[in-house]
């Protein structure tokens, strides 16, 4: 997969200086890079529902992490591991989600570039409220099973919790920012306050720097 054009992710992984991140948070922090590997980068999310939200994300352009299974499967798990630990030592047990956007025009929602978002949200609430708005799901044996089909062509909702991987299955009425509107209730910020172009939580990002200092780059 080559970087993509226009993308804010691909353009502030390649280096840009002129990026959202730039112009909203104006050199304070200076940079929201949590820690970085040869293929990956943790970022703090711009706009954070809670402190310690971080999102996992490849520096190539992907739409899901169901196709960067697909080409780096043991990495990927790995590497995933290794973010749990460091995540699980500063913030707690993480919440690990992914809307995965599939191949066709209408299935993409707002996502340009594969990430996952790591919070410290119940599972058990998102599930609850997923399943009452009628999403049905699988169970994984493992993460890496995202790299089967058809999850590399098609959107999927990832919850990933303690090595323990679900996929839900959109059903068409879902709005944009789904996720973010699901882990907002369970966090009880008002609707539409869990929506990044309504609030952004810049102490909420400013603290998640201070914790995550000690992490390794």
């Amino acid at each position: 997969m080559s970087q993509c054009e226009g993308a804010d992710f691909c353009e502030e992984i390649g280096g840009a200086t002129d990026t959202s991140f730039s112009r909203f948070y104006e050199g304070d922090p200076p940079h929201r890079r949590a820690w970085s590997s040869t293929n990956f980068e943790v970022l703090a999310d711009m706009s954070p529902l809670t402190t310690g939200h971080l999102l996992l994300l490849p520096r190539k352009h992907y739409l899901s992490f169901a196709q960067v299974l697909g080409d780096h499967p043991g990495e990927t798990e790995e590497l995933l591991e290794d973010a749990t630990s460091i995540y699980r030592a500063t913030f707690g047990e993480p919440l690990v989600l992914e809307h995965g956007s599939g191949l066709g025009e209408d299935t993409h929602a707002c996502i340009t570039h594969a990430h996952l978002h790591m919070l410290p949200a119940d599972p058990d609430a998102v599930d609850e409220l997923l399943i009452r708005d009628g999403l049905s799901y699988v169970d994984l044996e493992s993460i890496t099973d995202l790299r089967d089909p058809p999850w590399q062509e098609s959107a999927y909702f990832l919850r990933h919790h303690r090595g323990r991987s679900r996929v839900y299955i959109p059903n068409g009425r879902q709005k944009r920012q789904y996720l973010r509107s699901i882990v907002g209730a369970t966090l009880n910020i008002p609707d539409p306050e869990w929506d990044y172009a309504v609030v952004i939580r810049k102490e909420c990002l400013r603290r998640t720097m201070e914790l995550v200092e000690s992490w390794s780059r």
